[in-house]
């Protein structure tokens, strides 16, 4: 009998865990590419949105369980690992935005599923041979641990979590901050949207994910408004999204709920609460079921690099440090 200790067979046995995995992500992405070319917006949306979570599931085990392992003995390796994931979760979100906003091309979308088969044959040559001969006889445990996350649930299991689109239409982002002349500057952006998966058994357990296209901004005065837009402040050439990642969602006694996220803004990263005071669902006439949120934040604009060139030139600021955010989100079930 074959001895488990021996590299081909745990080397064999990891290829087994780890190609399962990828194996159904490859049909993800199959799946994806077909959809992308049939002109049917909620189809694909649906596709996308079940992709999207096996994918970033996927990442996230992968990043916590095996490259921290796999970086002690391969740094290099484990680095350009990380550095290829976080690209690809970039350009995840820059494809969300393009579903979003109906312009996200078939070509594009084979262009993306083709970077990512790229991505997991070289994860395939560098990790199975040296989860064999590194990990011992607990990779396989270990492993399927890992990566139990990312694999489809069956249907009973998946029954209480439900998909939910923000509906740009009507929906409203707006800000405020002080400013020294005007006492307070208004504005907000026109082209924003996101997703949300709602747990109607576990409600923590729910996610949400937003973006923002900064170059949308309005603050009622194109001159301000070119001036946010400029390297100045948002500098939207380099940073043209915002993005915002739930990570805890609270469910106070005495107050209102709080979903706890990870804020990306002009290039840096940062915690944010976000309170929901106001939550409400309706039935438009259409027979559309929708639910209905009010909700309020806030921001430290210097935490994000965010600084008028002109604050220190008089020794005090043009605008104030917090600026107030607070939207209007109608979401609509996505079609299963």
């Amino acid at each position: 009998m074959s001895n488990l200790n021996e590299p081909s067979v745990l080397e064999e046995s990891i290829r087994t865990i780890l190609s399962g995995d990828h194996q159904s992500l490859d049909a993800s992405f199959d799946a994806i590419v077909r959809e992308s070319a049939c002109d049917e917006p909620l189809e694909l949306r649906d596709a996308w949105q079940t992709f999207e979570r096996q994918l970033v599931a996927h990442f996230d085990a992968e990043e916590a369980h095996v490259l921290p392992v796999f970086g002690r003995s391969k740094p290099k390796e484990a680095q350009e690992i990380l550095d290829e994931h976080a690209r690809l979760r970039g350009r995840l979100v820059e494809l969300a935005i393009d579903l979003d906003l109906h312009c996200l091309k078939p070509d594009v979308v084979s262009t993306f599923v083709d970077e990512l088969r790229s991505h997991v044959a070289r994860e395939e040559l560098l990790l199975y041979p040296w989860a064999a001969r590194q990990l011992g006889n607990v990779v396989g445990a270990h492993l399927r641990r890992a990566l139990s996350a990312s694999r489809p649930q069956d249907a009973t299991a998946a029954a209480p979590r439900e998909a939910w689109r923000i509906d740009p239409e009507r929906s409203t982002l707006r800000f405020s901050l002080r400013h020294i002349v005007v006492q307070e500057l208004k504005g907000e952006f026109t082209r924003w949207g996101g997703t949300i998966s709602l747990d109607e058994v576990s409600p923590t357990s729910s996610s949400i994910r937003v973006w923002v296209d900064l170059e949308s901004v309005n603050t009622g005065e194109p001159a301000r408004d070119a001036q946010v837009r400029s390297p100045e402040f948002f500098d939207v050439a380099r940073f043209p999204h915002a993005v915002f990642t739930s990570t805890e969602i609270r469910l106070p006694d005495r107050s209102n709920p709080v979903v706890r996220g990870r804020l990306e803004l002009h290039g840096l990263e940062g915690e944010v609460d976000l309170e929901i005071v106001r939550r409400e669902e309706q039935t438009s006439v259409d027979g559309t079921a929708r639910a209905v949120y009010t909700v309020k934040g806030r921001i430290d604009r210097q935490h994000f690099g965010l600084r008028w060139n002109r604050d220190l030139d008089v020794g005090g600021v043009v605008v104030g440090d917090q600026v107030q955010i607070e939207a209007h989100v109608e979401a609509v079930r996505s079609h299963s």
